[in-house]
């Protein structure tokens, strides 16, 4: 995803930063240069945000540890404004496994806010003096800390995706209906609570609950898109939906021999072939620019890009959705008992569904996600 940072991987999982959560430093440089700009409060109101992070990271520690004891693997964290989200591509098809593992998080970040508000007296209502909040100093560091893994814990509780609450909602509902019904209706309460945010934020002139209104909108859309699709993809693994007829370019070959390819097709990817194995895959653009800086004799195996990550065969479609998504037009070369066996992509998946669903009620919901009218 193009909106995510990637700073590194923790203990096994890949942590990202969605871009709205660059608007904290914007907040504090904001409410610091309201109260005089001290280098005393920046220091400690950056202090608070690392400790945010950690915060954070350790919600969405309590995710991976109960879904590792029912022997499920997360894969990465994204770390948002509003607390985390954990990668767990196959969730348990049990909801109540799901929902214990969802119920982790909130109960971290409260039992931190417990443990921390033995430290702090005496104890205010934070909301009594709402324009400090972001304003950090010795005095009331444990407080404003205590007072974030609070809001951590019980706002995802909140029936709304992205948030714990949205997926405990659907876990809800999924008891009683199937979960690509109970996904729909779980969306359209995600998006009647983040309207509830945006009036509100307009009628108040806050700032902030507009800012979170819209960040619910337009987060719980993208929610609702990878769990409806992960849904329908259920059971099926990548050599179900393998592509075998692909277009190739030979590694050893020149950028002034594969010219005429490029003529006479108008894919954007190619999969670079060496010795009757996939090493790679290259973009038209690159090949293109090369011929117009006339860098002719240029072999495409200089301009590919190696393929470290083959995918195997085996693989549930389900547990790459969000992988193959980044990249909606890259091709993957796919990898069956250690042999090439075909290619998929983003946009080849989607066909699949289509194609596969056109006789089932669930087709005018998979052409809706695809976008078709």
């Amino acid at each position: 995803m193009k909106s995510l940072i990637h700073i590194g991987r923790f203990g096994g999982l890949s942590v990202s930063i969605h871009w709205t959560f660059l608007l904290l430093f914007i907040w504090i440089v904001l409410v610091n240069f309201l109260a005089g700009f001290r280098l005393e409060g920046i220091i400690w109101s950056l202090l608070l945000l690392f400790l945010l992070l950690l915060s954070i990271l350790a919600h969405e520690a309590g995710h991976g540890l109960v879904a590792r004891y029912f022997r499920i693997k997360a894969s990465g964290v994204i770390l948002l404004p509003i607390g985390g989200v954990a990668s767990i591509p196959n969730l348990p098809r049990k909801r109540g496994q799901e929902m214990l593992i969802t119920l982790a998080g909130p109960a971290v970040s409260l039992l931190i806010a417990g443990i921390l508000l033995l430290f702090v007296h005496p104890y205010n209502a934070y909301w009594s003096d709402p324009e400090n909040i972001g304003v950090v100093d010795g005095g009331n560091f444990l407080f404003q800390l205590q007072v974030i893994n609070l809001s951590l814990g019980l706002f995802n509780l909140i029936p709304a995706f992205p948030m714990d609450g949205g997926r405990l909602l659907r876990g809800g509902l999924g008891m009683f209906m199937n979960i690509i019904k109970a996904t729909t209706i779980a969306g359209y309460i995600s998006k009647a609570i983040a309207c509830l945010f945006i009036g509100w934020g307009l009628v108040s002139v806050n700032l902030i609950m507009l800012m979170t209104g819209l960040f619910i909108l337009f987060a719980s859309q993208s929610e609702e898109y990878y769990l409806q699709l992960k849904t329908m993809a259920h059971g099926l693994k990548l050599r179900d939906v393998l592509m075998h007829d692909y277009d190739s370019i030979d590694a050893a070959a020149t950028v002034m021999k594969v010219s005429d390819t490029l003529m006479n097709n108008h894919s954007r990817n190619f999969i670079v072939m060496e010795n009757g194995e996939a090493v790679g895959t290259v973009n038209r653009m690159q090949i293109v620019k090369s011929i117009a800086e006339m860098k002719y004799q240029i072999k495409i195996r200089q301009l590919m890009t190696e393929n470290l990550d083959f995918l195997a065969a085996n693989t549930l479609v389900e547990n790459l959705i969000e992988k193959l998504a980044g990249k909606e037009e890259k091709l993957y070369p796919v990898m069956d008992h250690g042999h090439f066996a075909g290619v998929v992509n983003f946009q080849h998946i989607i066909e699949y569904l289509l194609i596969h669903s056109a006789a089932t009620k669930e087709y005018s919901r998979i052409k809706s996600l695809a976008g078709i009218v």
